[in-house]
């Protein structure tokens, strides 16, 4: 009965949230019925920009940021990229997207495999219910269809644009985006304590780590932190580490609370006693350390804070690391490395 009733909800929150706005559809063909050469969809905003056009299109929800991927709500997603809302069909919880000239795409509330004309591809995600709202995941679905896509980090902005187009220029966006939002406080930097509370964190313990025992990697030299004296090493899970972040250092220390692997991006969440500073990470496999992942220095507002490193060729042209054969991500502090065994690792060589 629970499971009955469950289905229901379901399927009346998605007709509801679907059929309440469908007079605002907004076409996104110009006269010619050709593709427009950009849309840009930004993390918080409820508006969504086609053309470099400004003040953009207003939405009732917002693209969020969930396990390092960009969600839309599937009616706005849907409706940017050029399709009509009579040809977005409904068998709950699935969502099928049959716009003529497009491929037919299928994708399933809480399942991460997504279907292109037929041909079945799994995502490192699944499209979600959030206050009654179906979201995808924008990347997949607009590759789906046919677009490119492309990450703005800096700006939280997600651009697509016809495959083999030419990138757009959005330059006016940009500018527009930072002109609307309002200063961000900067939140003081707590001073270095000597403990903290009781059960906060799980203070480092590890092993004593001989550098012999980790070769250079594709000419990469050893990093120095490997080679001082008295280094440990302390070797966990994901779950392990969520349950309980951990604390490195002492007088100057850094807290981990997360380490989330995406296939083409690792996100670290952390805290430190000084200045927001990414964390050193490395990619290990076994014994031997891939290629370091250089720190984009920039300034944090928020203490803790998350940052993100590019692993694949795809994403880091003089990286090309595959994260399914990774078997840890090492993050680096003083002359301590947490280990955190890699939850994508599939035993490649």
């Amino acid at each position: 009965m629970k499971r009955l009733l469950t289905i229901l909800s379901l399927i009346l929150f998605t007709f509801m949230s679907f059929t309440a706005y469908a007079d605002e559809q907004v076409n996104v063909y110009d006269q010619q019925k050709q593709l427009v050469k950009s849309v840009v969809f930004v993390v918080g905003s409820d508006r969504y920009f086609v053309d470099g056009q400004t003040p953009g299109i207003k939405m009732d929800a917002k693209p969020f940021i969930e396990s390092g991927r960009t969600f839309v709500p599937v009616r706005y997603l849907g409706n940017a990229l050029g399709v009509d809302n009579d040809n977005i069909e409904w068998e709950s919880p699935r969502a099928i997207f049959k716009q003529p000239g497009f491929p037919v795409v299928e994708l399933t509330v809480g399942s991460k495999v997504i279907k292109s004309d037929g041909a079945a591809t799994t995502m490192d995600t699944a499209p979600l219910l959030k206050t009654g709202r179906t979201y995808l995941p924008a990347r997949f679905v607009a590759e789906a269809l046919g677009y490119e896509v492309a990450w703005d980090a800096e700006n939280g902005i997600v651009l697509c644009w016809p495959k083999g187009a030419e990138k757009p220029d959005i330059s006016a966006v940009v500018e527009h985006i930072k002109k609307q939002t309002p200063a961000v406080p900067v939140t003081p930097v707590q001073p270095a304590q000597p403990e903290l509370p009781a059960g906060e964190t799980r203070p480092f313990s590890g092993e004593p780590l001989n550098p012999n025992d980790y070769a250079a990697y594709d000419g990469w030299a050893i990093p120095y932190e490997f080679k001082q004296p008295g280094a440990s090493i302390m070797e966990m899970t994901v779950e392990e580490l969520r349950q309980k972040p951990v604390r490195m250092g002492n007088s100057g220390w850094t807290i981990i609370y997360d380490v989330d692997v995406q296939k083409d991006m690792v996100y670290i969440k952390q805290a430190s006693s000084g200045t927001p500073t990414p964390a050193i990470l490395i990619l290990a496999k076994g014994n031997d350390l891939s290629v370091q992942r250089a720190n984009t220095l920039k300034k944090y507002s928020s203490n803790p804070f998350t940052h993100g490193y590019y692993v694949s060729l795809e994403a880091d042209p003089g990286g090309g690391t595959k994260i399914e054969d990774v078997t840890h991500i090492m993050l680096l502090y003083s002359n301590q490395a947490l280990a955190i065994k890699n939850p994508l690792y599939k035993g490649g060589k």
